[in-house]
């Protein structure tokens, strides 16, 4: 039986290669990066440069699904200036339009996240060959239980419709269904209150 452990500093690769595999058809993160290859570079960077630094993340033992969070007070996006480095990969991997669609996405999320303190998970997955086996919801009790320990509510941005149905049964409601540029899909915006 796989169970969950700690994502180390230097894991960035690893939880970059789960998430881009069980994104790999998520309508918005297609929609910015247009392809799988775009979406694990993207998250293998952001990993490596601000979750596994200032939050924390979750995976299971053999690899199979893994979690990205942060704590309150910290900002979800990195400055400019830490960012250099992932846009020419961007453009390789997703064309010269990932970049403003990135940028128009990240800063409009930014503009409606809650201002209450809260614990944000920002990326849950499951390789697609494994979905379905209760891997998601590991990983997520695992993030919750530090949630609960904190006495703290916890902000998420599902980019699934699909996939509202699993948040709620550890709590999270929607509180807006929101489409943060033109021709962007929806994302629905989902709150959990402190437990």
């Amino acid at each position: 039986m796989t169970t969950v452990r700690n994502l180390s500093i230097g894991e960035h690769a690893i939880i970059g290669d789960i998430i881009a595999d069980s994104f790999a058809d998520d309508p918005v993160a297609l929609w910015v990066f247009g392809g799988q290859s775009g979406i694990k570079h993207y998250i293998t960077k952001i990993a490596k440069k601000h979750y596994l630094q200032k939050g924390s993340g979750y995976v299971m033992d053999d690899e199979s699904g893994g979690a990205l969070w942060l704590p309150p007070g910290i900002k979800k996006k990195l400055p400019l200036i830490k960012s250099i480095d992932i846009a020419l990969p961007m453009i390789k991997h997703g064309g010269f339009k990932s970049i403003p669609r990135g940028l128009f996405v990240d800063n409009a999320l930014c503009h409606v996240k809650p201002d209450t303190p809260h614990y944000f998970l920002f990326a849950i997955g499951t390789r697609s060959t494994k979905q379905g086996k209760g891997i998601g919801g590991k990983l997520m009790e695992a993030g919750l239980e530090q949630v609960d320990l904190a006495g703290m509510p916890t902000y998420l941005e599902s980019s699934k419709e699909a996939n509202i149905p699993f948040y709620r049964r550890y709590g999270f409601e929607v509180i807006e269904r929101f489409v943060p540029t033109k021709g962007c899909p929806p994302l629905w915006l989902m709150w959990r209150e402190p437990r």
